[in-house]
């Protein structure tokens, strides 16, 4: 749903994108369904009704859910039923809450499924929850209490609070079958996942630049993301990631023949725009894989009007997910682990060929980047970047349910934790910056041989350095990670 910004957001269950459903979010735009999905909606809710009248034996529907599935719900018990049963999976965990964006986009999400029809909810139910997500009123959701099969917590403690409120009661809500639909959705892991993919093409297009200001204060040879090393091998994310490089490096005196001071840099260096495209390449992934779970039906049992029946199945089951969460998370750990390289190296003499830890009196007890210790923030940064990377995928969920559900994916803990190193990415990112902005004044280069957006972003951070003035007050980083957030804005533009 790549279109221009509106004030509403039509939803049609089959092309919403990560970019639609934050920008959705950011710009409080009013969600609408189209009408013929009102239709298939209302045909569907026909044939759950069909059911209950009927007795015919159906998960969630007639039955109970989970181990008690083989346990009888009456049509006269239907109602109390569906109460206590949300109001059971509600259950308060102290700790984290979502943001109410988050909330926001989760509701969004779950209208977007249910417009599809299959889950079989009222219209009364669907424009309730329309109305509730134009309100922009949002509950306090707790951020935990999923293992990845469907986030039951938070979906309903969602659930309680639509419910509740006077437009639910009115229509008599909920209906059979309604809060089991509820809950039974990767809503909040998809809300997060989406919010994520957004950030991350921000982070890793600031990446890149940061990438290209610290060649310029190492002086590094830029032969190593030249075009002619991009054709001999196929790697597009790799080929897009150099040509990002070097168009913050045009202008730059470092294209100039003999400019490099080496014939070949280390690794973190010279493998830069092999280990971006890579991670690039695994963001493309990871927001393909979201694009398409975001219009797919996780609702258990789904609901088939042919045959007046339910259909059971394991849709919320979130192994795609946290494979994507997974790589991606790897690969961010694989990004932050060469930029802390070249942070340490860029300080080095015997790399930097510039006195110890930039210090602007060779020799000095005082001063430098050293004196300030980033070095040793950035490498506790980028080891909680790294913790963060484990996969879990194959961690163990349990026998739950009385070994009914005995695997998971567990996606929200893997969203939960690419969010963190996201957080942690942009410190990383306004550390290297930094240092390589020092780097750049101690070697003395005038601003007219820095590459043009090299020049723009040391123009932004150098005021923000103590650089001659170490140790005299604390430096806090919280103005170069704005700056460096700004700059991100734009290089993602390049």
């Amino acid at each position: 749903m790549k279109s221009a910004y509106s004030e509403h957001l039509t939803l049609s269950g089959v092309d919403l994108d990560c970019g639609a459903l934050v920008q959705a979010v950011s710009h409080a735009q009013k969600i609408q369904v189209r009408p013929d999905c009102m239709d298939q909606v209302a045909k569907r809710r026909a044939a759950v009704d069909t059911i209950v009248r009927k007795g015919i034996p159906s998960y969630g529907i007639t039955t109970g859910v989970g181990s008690q599935k083989d346990f009888v719900v009456s049509e006269g018990e239907v109602a109390a039923y569906n109460l206590r049963l949300v109001n059971a999976h509600a259950t308060r965990i102290p700790g984290p809450v979502l943001a109410p964006a988050v909330v926001r986009a989760a509701l969004i999400v779950m209208i977007n499924e249910f417009a599809q029809g299959h889950s079989g909810i009222s219209p009364q139910l669907l424009e309730t929850m329309i109305a509730a997500c134009n309100d922009n009123e949002m509950p306090q959701i707790d951020a935990s209490g999923s293992v990845g099969a469907s986030d039951l917590v938070p979906l309903a403690q969602m659930a309680v609070w639509l419910l509740n409120l006077d437009a639910a009661k009115a229509q008599g809500l909920p209906k059979a079958k309604e809060t089991l639909s509820l809950i039974n959705h990767n809503a909040v892991t998809l809300a997060l996942g989406a919010f994520a993919v957004v950030e991350l093409k921000q982070q890793l297009a600031l990446f890149d630049l940061v990438g290209a200001v610290t060649l310029e204060g190492f002086c590094g040879n830029l032969g190593a993301m030249s075009e002619a090393v991009n054709q001999v091998h196929k790697r597009p994310g790799q080929r897009a990631s150099a040509a990002r490089m070097r168009h913050h490096l045009r202008g730059s005196k470092l294209w100039s023949p003999d400019a490099a001071r080496l014939i070949q840099d280390p690794l973190s260096f010279r493998a830069l725009s092999q280990v971006h495209g890579a991670v690039a390449e695994a963001a493309d992934r990871m927001e393909m894989i979201w694009d398409q779970e975001l219009n797919t039906v996780n609702d258990n049992p789904i609901i088939v009007p042919d045959i007046n029946g339910a259909v059971s199945h394991a849709n919320m089951d979130t192994t795609r997910l946290t494979l994507a969460l997974d790589t991606m998370r790897q690969a961010l750990g694989k990004l932050a682990d060469l930029s802390g390289e070249r942070i340490q190296k860029l300080q080095w003499p015997a790399f930097s060929g510039l006195p110890t830890g930039l210090a602007e009196n060779n020799g000095a007890a005082t001063g430098g980047v050293q004196f300030l210790n980033l070095g040793h923030i950035a490498s506790s940064l980028i080891t909680s970047m790294k913790i963060w990377a484990r996969p879990h995928l194959l961690i163990s969920v349990g026998q739950l349910a009385d070994g009914v559900e005995d695997t998971s994916g567990h996606a929200l803990h893997a969203v939960h934790d690419l969010q963190r190193q996201l957080d942690t990415g942009w410190k990383v990112a306004a550390l290297e910056m930094s240092i390589a902005v020092w780097a750049t004044h101690r070697r003395k280069i005038p601003l007219d041989c820095l590459g043009q957006d090299v020049r723009r972003s040391y123009e932004a951070i150098r005021p923000l350095l103590p650089i001659g003035t170490e140790g005299e007050q604390q430096f806090a980083l919280s103005e170069v990670i704005d700056a460096v957030k700004a700059l991100a804005t734009s290089s993602q533009q390049t």
